[in-house]
């Protein structure tokens, strides 16, 4: 074995060597795959998702990168047409490889109705730092590309920490046109001063990224943002059914225990956690599935006795979201039986394309489950969507699904509890959002 036997090689075992270049390329796989995994679980998605996305970005990187590097340097190539599939000759074109992910990552999202652009947004920067991270195992024989690598790392930080957060005018598809846009300038300033040797033939690179770029960016002005889904909670959401949770846990409270231990306190802390988990909570000598199938069949009397209403001008409401086209759905903490007994009660059951309770998703609120099922079932995605809830519980599962999180405080003493969720948008009533649909930003959590 031998150590640094030239400046390309860190050693040799006999005819096998480890090269530097070899050595950050694998660096850059792992770095793309474990940054890229967490990105996407923030937007909402399934490791399986991001596991497959990451996939095809690579692949379509290095297909997209070998076929632009082999084009610039075809010279080199076409008498030894084996040597394209030889990738340790530090031949990948980045801006051919951001273009090869585009069309993976396209056909993709397509089929599993995603936004492209969204995920090209989060794929390009993690592409650049790739790229970056390859490049710095050329400088070791080429110092000159150690200019190049401090160039785009600076660049690459302005993009992930001042533009890449939402700001107003911000719109889908932007990241990645500035990530063009840079890598037609940083292959263009290679070729002016020559400090890459091996970008010496990608002037026609550096002209096709910056059109591409500046074509982007000028359709993302004109882009109109999609028109969301809009999913509710149904408890303080939709009706008024305050009073008779109270009521069925003063019920209990009297056959099981001290109404005067009910306290207000307790009865505000009833209101967001799954019902067992209270049930547990206030009657620890109980068991809470028994409790919880008590509770219920006692509120399965209740309809007729007019303890539950909607809440104020919410019919007039979701009439004009669906004549202006808007799809509508229900993921509740109640059991789907229960939410379309209410909802057939008040007569707006067919005004929602989806109803989900409780017991059509796996993990309960906060958890996003129910969320993202909903907009699986309607073939929509979750890259544009609204949920609107009145509990924190109910933002925070909005956040770990990545969609636009609309709080609405139907009890104002909930106000300071749930504006520390940090929903997107609060509103008073529900006819305060038709105005906040008027804005033309994407309607995820992040606004991009």
């Amino acid at each position: 074995m031998k150590f640094f036997p030239d400046t390309s090689t860190i050693f040799t075992i006999g005819n096998f060597g480890l090269t530097w270049y070899t050595l950050t390329f694998l660096a850059a796989c792992v770095f793309g795959f474990l940054a890229g995994s967490k990105a996407m679980t923030k937007h909402g998605y399934k490791q399986k998702v991001s596991d497959e996305i990451f996939t095809l970005a690579l692949v379509g990187a290095i297909i997209g990168g070998r076929i632009g590097w082999v084009i610039e340097n075809f010279h080199e190539y076409y008498l030894y047409a084996w040597y394209i599939l030889r990738l340790t000759d530090g031949g990948l074109e980045v801006i051919t490889a951001l273009l090869g992910t585009g069309i993976a990552l396209y056909l993709y999202c397509r089929r599993h109705h995603m936004s492209f652009f969204r995920t090209m947004d989060t794929i390009a920067p993690i592409l650049m730092a790739s790229a970056i991270i390859v490049r710095i195992g050329r400088c070791f024989t080429q110092p000159k590309v150690l200019w190049s690598v401090g160039t785009s790392t600076i660049i690459l930080l302005l993009i992930w920490f001042v533009y890449r957060p939402y700001k107003i005018g911000h719109k889908r598809g932007d990241i990645t046109a500035i990530v063009l846009l840079w890598l037609g300038v940083s292959r263009l300033m290679a070729y002016v001063f020559k400090t890459d040797d091996l970008a010496l033939n990608c002037l026609l690179m550096s002209i096709f990224a910056e059109i591409g770029g500046l074509v982007l960016y000028i359709r993302n002005r004109k882009y109109v943002a999609q028109k969301p889904t809009i999913l509710f909670d149904l408890d303080g959401t939709i009706m008024d059914s305050e009073g008779m949770v109270i009521h069925c846990f003063m019920y209990l409270f009297e056959k099981y225990g001290d109404p005067k231990d009910f306290t207000h306190e307790k009865q505000l802390e009833v209101f967001g956690p799954p019902l067992k988990e209270e049930m547990a909570k206030l009657f620890p000598d109980r068991d809470p599935d028994v409790m919880v199938q008590e509770y219920r069949q006692y509120q399965n009397t209740l309809p007729e006795q007019h303890i539950v209403e909607l809440l104020p001008n919410t019919e007039l409401f979701l009439r004009e979201l669906k004549k202006q086209g808007y799809q509508l759905g229900i993921v509740s903490s109640r059991l789907t039986e229960s939410c379309e007994m209410w909802l057939k009660e008040f007569k707006i059951y067919d005004l929602f394309d989806v109803v989900l309770g409780r017991d059509q998703f796996m993990a309960p609120k906060p958890a996003p489950d129910g969320i993202l099922k909903a907009c699986e079932m309607l073939d929509h995605g979750h890259d544009s969507c609204i949920y609107v809830g009145d509990n924190a519980s109910d933002i925070e599962a909005a956040k770990r699904a990545g969609v636009y999180a609309v709080a609405y405080i139907s009890n104002k003493e909930k106000l300071p509890v749930i504006k520390a969720a940090a929903p997107n948008y609060v509103i008073m009533g529900l006819g305060e959002l038709l105005p906040e649909l008027e804005s033309n930003h994407a309607w995820t959590y992040e606004k991009i």
